[in-house]
């Protein structure tokens, strides 16, 4: 720049909007679900509405987008940065699901927590919460 010339003001966005591919997040809608597609759906909070494909090594859940594929916003600190996982058992048709030592834990219905690092079989159509009663997930296939 050139001795006393003034920058010009540029219009910078304030927030910007990371692109979902980006992040890892895979949702299954709008997209026409597939009958016997393993996925796990968002039925309240933050996620409510949203589903998500297991694929491949299923999906990890929780607040840091370089090791989880559903990635909750920074300020849910109620979540851990690496909360759950969740995988599917072809063979067997069973869901597993493992806390990995959450802070608030995760929990089924009735308010049974999970021992960390060991995983609990769900069927679909089970639910499961994080942090108590706000995040809630279905399984479905």
């Amino acid at each position: 720049m050139l001795a006393g010339a003034v920058a010009e003001p540029r219009d910078e966005p304030s927030s910007y909007t990371i692109p979902l591919d980006i992040v890892g997040l895979k949702p299954a809608s709008p997209e026409p679900e597939i009958a016997g597609e393993p996925r796990v759906c968002g039925v309240d909070g933050v996620f409510a509405g949203s589903c998500f494909r297991l694929t491949g090594g299923g999906v990890s859940i929780g607040r840091d987008p370089a090791a989880c594929s559903v990635v909750f916003p920074v300020e849910i600190g109620e979540v851990s940065r690496r909360h759950c996982t969740l995988t599917f058992e072809e063979s067997r048709r069973l869901f597993l699901l493992e806390d990995h030592g959450s802070s608030n834990g995760t929990y089924l219905p009735g308010g049974r927590r999970l021992e960390p690092g060991k995983r609990y079989e769900l069927r679909s159509g089970e639910r499961f919460s994080l942090s108590g009663s706000v995040h809630w997930f279905e399984v479905r296939e």
